[in-house]
């Protein structure tokens, strides 16, 4: 296909507004880290920043024909999640994307909520969905708490933080710099923390925010202004890690050691291609695999896969890939672990941690596809 300029500008166009907003925000101020230099954040592992050209290549890799294949629409099961659960149940949803509903000791926690058709500015140009959200929003239970790891468009976005706020008044818990940004948009009263910070939920319920190897960025010009992070939830059915958007890293070893054994790791397994650009900031299946074996975590719930397009991914190779990992795992008579890939709207009931067990059976439901009944 001849790559014509009117062929190649609103494409890229497209790339750029994915990563960036008509205006810019203001800069978070606070005291200097490990990770704050007083202007930006930064990883443990400082990576290099290729944001346009990045974009532009995957661009051309769609012109080219060299990104995998994606359907135009897949029908997704729907479920429709009990009000609460109690009593030392723990029943996670993949709704979609980076999207988890977590039902835990009487509370209600929605990760990086997107129901909108595109993850960008707008809504006529931008990656759009391949698959419907697993809950459809009018089947929501009260939802609590809302988790929200960092600023892309495709983990904080506005028109769905919106409805939220308006049904629900939930809390919003959010890492440092996105509160004054939300409150701008209509979404007032979000709470910010940093890694390693603590806040108390309902119900004995703590929530820690932990470090992540990402970015962030609305615009081109508020790249690293606010900080990116995952979330562990520690409640009497034990605590919940959710991963945020990231790439491999030391942390993972670090969160371990400071929360032990997990009940849930909740990790994402894509885009991973083309490698060079993703590797820093997002895992594969592979990586997940990897984390998950520093983690020590009893089950692990992929997410970030199947919905939108945003790598050169085909749309099932996060799952061949994960599937590929495990049966190299369990080549080498290495313990594989319990690792879930659920399709949009499929729900499990999460085991608790059997200290007893040092091996648990490894399970892997394929996405969208009928599983075992637990």
């Amino acid at each position: 296909m001849a790559l014509t300029l009117a062929r190649l500008l609103p494409l890229a166009l497209g790339a750029v507004l994915t990563g960036c907003a008509a205006l810019s925000r203001p800069s978070y101020h606070g005291p200097v880290s490990d990770h704050f230099d007083g202007e930006r954040f930064h990883n443990y592992v400082r990576i290099e920043d290729h944001q346009i050209a990045d974009a532009l290549r995957l661009e051309l890799h769609t012109l080219t024909g060299k990104r995998g294949r994606w359907a135009k629409w897949e029908s997704a099961p729907t479920d429709t999640p009990p009000r609460r659960v109690w009593g030392g149940e723990l029943r996670v949803t993949f709704v979609n994307h980076a999207t988890v509903l977590i039902q835990v000791d009487g509370l209600n926690i929605l990760t990086d909520p997107v129901w909108s058709k595109r993850i960008s500015p707008v809504q006529w140009i931008g990656p759009k969905r391949h698959r419907p959200p697993g809950i459809r929003f009018g089947d929501l239970p009260p939802i609590d708490v809302v988790l929200i790891s960092h600023d892309h468009y495709d983990h904080m976005d506005l028109p769905t933080l919106r409805s939220l706020v308006e049904r629900f008044h939930p809390r919003i818990v959010t890492g440092l710099g996105n509160a004054r940004y939300l409150a701008a948009r209509g979404i007032p009263g979000a709470e910010e923390i940093d890694w390693w910070q603590s806040v108390a939920l309902a119900g004995g319920v703590r929530l820690t925010g932990v470090p992540a190897q990402h970015w962030s960025a609305r615009t081109l010009a508020d790249k690293w202004r606010t900080l990116w992070l995952g979330f562990v939830i520690e409640g009497p059915s034990g605590p919940v890690y959710f991963a945020g958007d990231t790439g491999f890293g030391a942390f993972f070893s670090m969160i371990r050691d400071r929360f032990g054994p997990l009940r849930l790791a909740v990790l994402p397994i894509a885009p991973a291609r083309p490698r060079r650009a993703m590797a820093p900031r997002h895992l594969s299946a592979g990586d997940a695999v990897r984390a998950d074996s520093l983690l020590g975590a009893a089950t692990a719930l992929a997410m970030h896969f199947g919905t939108f397009r945003q790598g050169d991914d085909a749309q099932e190779e996060p799952v061949d890939s994960l599937r590929a990992a495990l049966r190299t795992l369990s080549a080498r008579g290495t313990c594989a672990p319990r690792f879930w890939m659920l399709g949009n709207g499929e729900a499990r009931t999460v085991p608790p941690v059997d200290p007893g067990v040092r091996c648990p059976t490894s399970e892997l439901f394929r996405a969208g596809a009928p599983a075992p009944r637990r």
